[in-house]
C-alpha cells in the first residue's frame, strides 16, 4: 500500500538529511521489523505517511463515567400522583501524551527535533431535577380526562486544565533522559518550555415549564393538547430571546373499537387513524457564548512618530444579540394497524415539517468583512415525506421468529433565505455547499464536469449562463446531501435459550463531495483520478491529463459520487441460561452474547465510509476524510440479581 512504501531512494534521502543535519531533523521512524516508513521521492504530496503520524506520539487516556437517577412517587389523594426525579452524570478524563523526535517531510514542517509531553484533565458535570404532577378523573360515563404539569431544571459545568513541556532550540530534549519512563513533568530540565492553560469553560443552565391535557371517550376518541416553555441562560442565547414557546395538539380515532367493525375482529385486531400538529425548538448547535462578540488582541501597532507600540484590540466575530430559538412546525397524518392475531403490524405516516429561524453557524456572507459571522437565524426549510414500518412476529413451537422493515421518503427544499441576501455560502474559501431558495438545504455547489477534451486532455465544464466563458458564475447545483430514500431491516429468531438478530440500514438518492481527494499535486495517491487518465495514447479517457486545470476540476461534479449504501450494522448471537439453573446460584437472569457491529457495507462510494462521510450544517455532504466507523467484535453478558 502507498503508506508502506519502502523505497531505497526515499530511505537514502532521509538518511542524508538526518545524519548530515541531526540538529535540525529528527528520528526516522520504523515498524517493529525495522522497515522505514517513507514516501516516494517521485511524488509530491501534502500528506504525511499515516504510520508516522501514528507512531510519533503515544496516548494514554483514562475515562470515568458515573450516572444515575433517583425518583419518588407520592399519591396523597386518589387519582393524583406527584413524581420528583433527580438525574446526575459525571465524566472525568485524564490524558497523558509523550511526543517523540521524528522526521517525515521538511517541506511540510513534519518533523520534531525535541521531546515533548502534554497532559490534560477535564471534568464534566450535569444534573437535572424534574417534577411532575398527574391527575386523572372521569367527568361522566366513559369520558376521561388526565392533566399533567411539570418543571425541569438542569445545569452543566465543564472544567479542564492542560499542561505541556518540551525541549528548546538549545536543549532538544528538555528531559533528563530520552526514555518514555522519564517523560513526565517531574523530569523536565530547568530550561524546558512550559505552558499551562484551562479553567472553567462553560457553565450552562436551562429551565422549562410544561403542561398537557388528555381526553378520551370509550378509549375510541382521543385528544391531547400540550404547551412547553423553555429558556436557556446567557451562555447560549441573549437575554431578550432566551424563551421559546412550543404548543402541540393531536387527535386519534380507534376505529376497531366501533360496533360496525365487529365483523372484522377475526383478522383485524387494531385500527387507528391519527393527526397531529406541533412545534418544537432547538439550540443544539450552539456552544458557549456564540452569540457574543469577544474582544481579542490583534497585535502591537505604532500609532505615532516614535518607536512606541500599543496593543490593539478588536472583535473576533460579528456578534448577534438577535439570535433566537430555531423552530420546527410539523403536521402529521398516520395510521396504525395490527392484524392476524397481532402477528402483523403496519404503521404509516405522511408528514410536512417546516423549519423557520434556522440557526446557521460558520457560513460566509457577502455582507460581512473583517471578521467571521456569529451564528444567525436565516431561512425556512420544508421537509415532506412518508414513513412506513411493517413487522411480523410468529412462532412454531419453541421457535420464534420475526422481521421488521421500515422505509421513509424525504423531499427537502429551502423556501426562504433571508431579507438581506439571496443565498448563503458554505464554510470553505471556495465553498462546496450553498443555501439557496428553491434548492435543497446546503446543496453541493460547483462546476458541471462534462468530460475530457480528446485533443488536449483538459477537463471541460458546462457554460451554465451561456455567456461563452466558463468562470465562477457558472457554478451551480451538482448534488445534494439529503437522501431521498432511507430504509432498514431487522431479522430476529429465538429457540429455547438461543437468540439471533441481524439489523441493517441504508440510504439512496444522496451525493457526497469527495473533498479529501485533492489534485493540488500532479500525483497524490488518488485511485479514482489516476485511473483511465488522458495521455497522448489514451485520448478517450474519463479523467484529464496530469496537472490539467486542477483548481476548477476539484470544484466540479467530477468529485461528486453517489453516497447510497446498505450496511449490516449488527449481527448478534446470544444465549440465556435456564431460570431453574439461575435460581440455584441466586440469579434472576444471565445472558451471554457475541456481536459483529458495522462489519459489512455495500456501496459504490470510493471513500472511506459513506455513512459518516458528510459533515453537518453548511458542511453537509462534504467528505474531508472523516474517520470511518470501526468494525467491532463484542462479547458481553447481562446479569440480573
Amino acid at each position: 500500500k502507498w503508506y508502506t512504501f519502502r523505497l531505497l531512494s526515499g530511505i537514502l534521502l532521509r538518511y542524508h538529511l538526518h545524519y548530515e543535519h541531526p540538529e535540525v531533523y529528527g528520528k526516522l521512524l520504523t515498524d517493529k521489523n525495522g522497515n522505514y516508513y517513507a514516501s516516494s521521492p517521485y511524488v509530491r504530496t501534502n500528506r504525511v505517511n499515516p504510520m508516522i503520524t501514528r507512531d510519533n506520539a503515544d496516548n494514554d487516556s483514562r475515562v470515568l463515567n458515573i450516572s444515575g437517577t433517583a425518583f419518588a412517587n407520592l399519591t396523597p389523594i386518589k387519582n393524583f400522583m406527584f413524581t420528583s426525579r433527580f438525574s446526575y452524570a459525571f465524566a472525568n478524563s485524564d490524558v497523558y501524551m509523550p511526543f517523540y523526535q521524528y522526521y517525515a517531510d521538511y517541506s511540510q514542517q513534519a518533523f520534531r527535533n525535541y521531546l515533548m509531553v502534554a497532559s490534560s484533565s477535564s471534568h464534566n458535570y450535569f444534573w437535572q431535577w424534574e417534577n411532575f404532577a398527574n391527575y386523572s378523573l372521569e367527568i361522566a360515563k366513559n369520558h376521561n380526562l388526565a392533566f399533567m404539569l411539570g418543571t425541569s431544571y438542569s445545569e452543566s459545568r465543564n472544567t479542564g486544565i492542560t499542561g505541556a513541556a518540551s525541549g528548546t532550540t538549545d536543549n532538544n530534549l528538555g528531559f533528563l533522559q530520552d526514555d518514555p519512563r522519564f517523560m513526565y513533568f517531574a523530569y523536565i530540565t530547568p530550561d524546558a518550555n512550559k505552558t499551562i492553560q484551562g479553567g472553567e469553560a462553560v457553565y450552562t443552565r436551562k429551565i422549562a415549564y410544561f403542561g398537557r391535557v388528555n381526553y378520551s371517550y370509550k378509549d375510541t376518541y382521543l385528544a391531547q393538547f400540550s404547551l412547553r416553555a423553555d429558556a436557556a441562560d446567557l451562555s447560549v442565547l441573549p437575554k431578550n430571546n432566551r424563551w421559546g414557546y412550543f404548543p402541540a395538539a393531536s387527535l386519534g380515532w380507534v376505529i376497531s373499537n366501533e360496533k360496525f367493525m365487529q365483523p372484522t375482529r377475526s383478522w383485524l385486531d387494531h385500527l387507528k387513524i391519527r393527526a397531529s400538529w406541533g412545534r418544537n425548538g432547538s439550540i443544539a448547535s450552539l456552544a458557549g457564548y456564540m452569540w457574543n462578540a469577544p474582544i481579542s488582541s490583534t497585535g502591537k501597532y505604532n500609532f505615532g512618530n516614535e518607536l512606541r507600540y500599543t496593543y490593539a484590540y478588536a472583535p473576533t466575530v460579528s456578534g448577534n444579540e438577535e439570535l433566537k430559538w430555531e423552530t420546527s412546525e410539523q403536521l402529521d397524518f398516520g395510521i396504525d394497524m395490527r392484524l392476524l392475531g397481532n402477528r402483523l403490524t403496519v404503521s404509516a405516516d405522511w408528514f410536512n415539517k417546516k423549519t423557520r429561524d434556522l440557526i446557521v453557524s460558520g457560513a460566509n456572507t457577502s455582507s460581512l468583512a473583517g471578521f467571521a459571522a456569529s451564528p444567525f437565524n436565516a431561512g425556512r426549510i420544508e421537509n415532506k415525506g412518508i414513513e412506513v414500518e411493517i413487522g411480523w412476529q410468529d412462532h412454531v413451537g419453541d421457535f420464534r421468529y420475526g422481521a421488521r422493515a421500515n422505509f421513509s421518503t424525504l423531499k427537502n427544499k429551502v423556501t426562504k433565505v433571508a431579507d438581506t441576501f439571496d443565498r448563503i455560502a458554505g464554510t470553505a474559501t471556495d465553498p462546496y455547499t450553498m443555501f439557496e431558495e428553491g434548492q435543497p438545504a446546503w446543496y453541493l455547489y460547483g462546476y458541471k464536469f462534462t468530460g475530457v477534451d480528446p485533443a488536449t486532455g483538459d477537463p471541460m465544464f458546462e457554460d451554465t449562463n451561456n455567456d461563452g466563458i466558463v468562470g465562477p458564475d457558472d457554478k451551480t447545483y451538482i448534488g445534494k446531501s439529503i437522501p431521498d430514500f432511507t430504509f432498514g431491516l431487522t431479522l430476529n429468531a429465538a429457540w429455547k435459550g438461543l437468540d439471533f438478530l441481524v439489523f441493517g440500514k441504508g440510504v439512496t438518492g444522496v451525493d457526497i463531495f469527495n473533498a479529501y481527494e485533492e489534485t493540488d499535486y500532479p500525483i497524490n495517491h488518488m485511485t479514482k483520478f489516476t485511473e483511465d487518465r488522458w495521455t497522448p495514447t489514451n485520448t478517450n479517457a474519463t479523467n484529464p491529463r496530469a496537472g490539467a486545470n486542477r483548481t476548477r476540476y476539484r470544484q466540479s461534479s467530477a468529485y461528486v459520487f453517489s453516497g447510497a449504501f446498505f450496511k449490516i450494522k449488527q449481527i448478534q448471537l446470544g444465549y440465556t441460561f435456564p431460570k431453574k439453573l439461575m435460581e440455584k446460584v441466586r440469579l434472576s437472569n444471565l445472558r451471554v452474547y457475541a456481536s459483529l457491529d458495522d462489519f459489512f457495507t455495500f456501496t459504490s462510494y470510493p471513500g472511506y465510509d459513506p455513512e459518516v462521510a458528510g459533515g453537518a450544517g453548511s458542511e453537509a455532504g462534504v467528505d474531508r476524510g472523516a474517520y470511518p466507523n470501526s468494525k467491532k467484535v463484542l462479547f458481553g453478558l447481562n446479569l440480573t440479581f
